[in-house]
C-alpha cells in the first residue's frame, strides 16, 4: 500500500502519519473508481499512513468512470485486462443483447482471437457478395450466419465438451482450417473435428 521507498518520501510519509494521529485535517485522496476498484490519482502517501493505522475509511473525491463494459467483476487490477480485451472485441465486433451474452471465454487472450476471426469470416463475406458491409452488419451476420448455426451444430456432434460455445467455435474453426484449409461448415467438416478435435 504505497510504503515509502526513499529517505526523502519516508520524511514525508511520517510528518502525514504524525498529523494523521494528532487529528489534523488532511486534505482528501483524489480516485478513479471503476466498478469495484479505486485507483489512486492523488494521495498515496495518505491511504499507505491511513492503511498503516487500520483506518477503515478516508476522505476521498471520487471520479466514477462510466464503461461500454459493464464493470461488475472488475475486482483485482488483472480483471481489468479482461475487461480491455473484451472491449477490443467489442470494437471490433460490435455485438450486443444476447449474443454479446453468448460469446464468453475464460481464456480473456480468445477474445482478440475471436475478433480476428470474425474479422477474416466479415473480410470473405464481402468478397463473396462484392460490397462493403460495416462492423455492425459483419457481427450481426456472423452471429446469425455463422456462429449460432455452427455452435448448434457442434452440440449436435457433441464437440462443445465443457468449453463455452465461443471457445468451442473459435478452437474447432481453427482445427477446421489446419486440418482441411477450408472455411465452410458441413457433414464432413464435422466428421473430421470428430476424428481430430484437435488439443
Amino acid at each position: 500500500y504505497f510504503r515509502p521507498r526513499s529517505q526523502r518520501t519516508r520524511k514525508r510519509w511520517e510528518r502525514l502519519a504524525v498529523a494523521q494521529r494528532r487529528g489534523e485535517t488532511i486534505p482528501p485522496i483524489d480516485v478513479y473508481r471503476v466498478g469495484g476498484l479505486h485507483f489512486v490519482r492523488d494521495g498515496h502517501h495518505r491511504v499507505s499512513v491511513a492503511h498503516a493505522l487500520g483506518l477503515r475509511t478516508i476522505e476521498a473525491k471520487v471520479t466514477e468512470v462510466t464503461t461500454r463494459i459493464d464493470p461488475n467483476g472488475i475486482v483485482h487490477r488483472g480483471d481489468l485486462i479482461t475487461k480491455d480485451l473484451r472491449r477490443v472485441l467489442l470494437d471490433r465486433v460490435p455485438l450486443s443483447g444476447r449474443a454479446l451474452e453468448s460469446i464468453t471465454v475464460t481464456d480473456p487472450w480468445s477474445y482478440a482471437e475471436l475478433s480476428k476471426t470474425v474479422e477474416a469470416w466479415g473480410f470473405r463475406l464481402m468478397q463473396h457478395e462484392g460490397r462493403f458491409l460495416d462492423r455492425e452488419t459483419v457481427a450481426r451476420r456472423w452471429w446469425s450466419e455463422e456462429f449460432t448455426p455452427v455452435v448448434r451444430m457442434l452440440r449436435q456432434a457433441e464437440l462443445i465438451g465443457d468449453r463455452t460455445d465461443a471457445e468451442a467455435y473459435l478452437q474447432l474453426a481453427c482445427q477446421r482450417y489446419r486440418l482441411l484449409r477450408t472455411h465452410r461448415w458441413d457433414d464432413e467438416v464435422v466428421d473430421h473435428l470428430r476424428n481430430d478435435p484437435g488439443p
